[in-house]
């Protein structure tokens, strides 16, 4: 029985030994990760401060970004220019004017930004673009200048190029209009 007291005490101690050594090392390795050196410190103080002002900026720009989209949807700037819109523009002008139009034709698509320049690839999203629409039409003589004040006085950015009209004894107007729209083209992301 003595034995067996003999060999506990010398097992706990081999134990108690073995484990004060492992404490030691997890404790300098523990102690290690706390304790950094002023540069350590120092880059990762500019590290988290860079950070948060990434988060500012990143912030501040989609903040901004929304306000210039806001913007242009209240003074009613076409993003971008589909012939579906035009449509939509030119009936409610046609309409409130009592116009009949007998065509509609799309002539082209332009960027105006950098004409002559290459187009490049930071440029690319940020442009203005136009559509020129010729129109043929019938109306009344006041109904066609009333189109035409609405044209430039309405909403939607539009332009008349050139107006061709033959009037008739009955004061009815036969004509084309050639129009041009712009828009100006946003990155699509955050329309």
């Amino acid at each position: 029985m003595k034995n067996n007291k003999y060999i506990k005490i010398a097992i706990f101690i081999a134990l108690s030994t073995i484990l004060l050594f492992t404490a030691k090392d997890n404790v300098s390795a523990a102690y290690s990760v706390f304790s950094l050196t002023d540069d350590e410190h120092t880059k990762i103080i500019a590290d988290y401060e860079n950070m948060c002002e990434n988060i500012k900026n990143k912030k501040m720009y989609e903040e901004r970004l929304k306000d210039i989209s806001d913007e242009a949807n209240n003074i009613n700037i076409m993003t971008n220019i589909r012939q579906e819109q035009i449509l939509t523009a030119l009936n409610e002008y046609l309409s409130s004017c009592s116009i009949e139009a007998s065509s509609i034709d799309f002539l082209e698509y332009s960027y105006l930004n950098n004409m002559d320049a290459k187009i490049s690839i930071e440029n690319e999203k940020d442009r203005i673009v136009s559509a020129s629409v010729t129109m043929s039409f019938t109306a009344s003589y006041y109904n066609m200048l009333k189109f035409v004040d609405e044209i430039q006085g309405g909403r939607t950015t539009v332009a008349i190029s050139s107006v061709r009209v033959v009037m008739n004894d009955n004061d009815e107007v036969f004509g084309t209009i050639e129009l041009v729209f712009y828009a100006l083209k946003i990155d699509e992301d955050y329309e």
